[in-house]
């Protein structure tokens, strides 16, 4: 519809999700995460502007990006997404996420700090995104060719204040 109207689009994944082709254990922080998006955005002219549409996670990128080159943005739209503040940082974030969620089902937690250190990264499974994530979803939205689940498609779960 955007290309039809003339518009350039532009999708990419952020680090370590989908086919992006770094690894979860490489990411350090959530700002090694979304920083594909400020590269972008900063390989842009200085003229141009973009509309950014993020989901899920993608929401603190946005939220991030729209702090480091508001001149570049024209629109963000958050499409179910979450946004940190000065209020509400990615360590609170995680942790209400964590109490909220309750049973994690088929998530996968992985421990690349050590067995003894919390969490760095998950990967969500398609029970828990079935009956968590997408329950109101058209039931073809939960087709394995169509969810992108891999070993790749994690979250990191480390915030800027861990100890690595």
């Amino acid at each position: 519809m955007l290309k039809s109207a003339s518009h350039n689009v532009t999708t990419f994944d952020l680090a370590a999700s989908g086919i992006n082709p770094k690894q979860v254990q490489e990411i350090g922080s959530i700002s090694e995460y979304y920083e594909p998006l400020l590269k972008l955005l900063e390989s842009l002219p200085q003229e141009e502007k973009v509309i950014l549409v993020g989901h899920s996670l993608g929401g603190v990128s946005m939220s991030v990006a729209m702090e480091r080159f508001p001149e570049k943005i024209s629109v963000a739209i958050f499409v179910t997404a979450y946004v940190i503040s000065e209020n509400l940082t990615y360590l609170d974030l995680l942790q209400e996420l964590g109490k909220s969620a309750g049973s994690s089902m088929d998530t996968q937690f992985f421990f690349f700090d050590g067995p003894n250190k919390p969490a760095t990264a998950r990967l969500i499974g398609p029970k828990f995104m079935a009956s968590k994530m997408y329950q109101l979803s058209p039931p073809e939205v939960l087709q394995p060719n169509e969810m992108r689940v891999n070993g790749s498609n994690s979250a990191t779960m480390r915030s800027e204040t861990s100890s690595e």
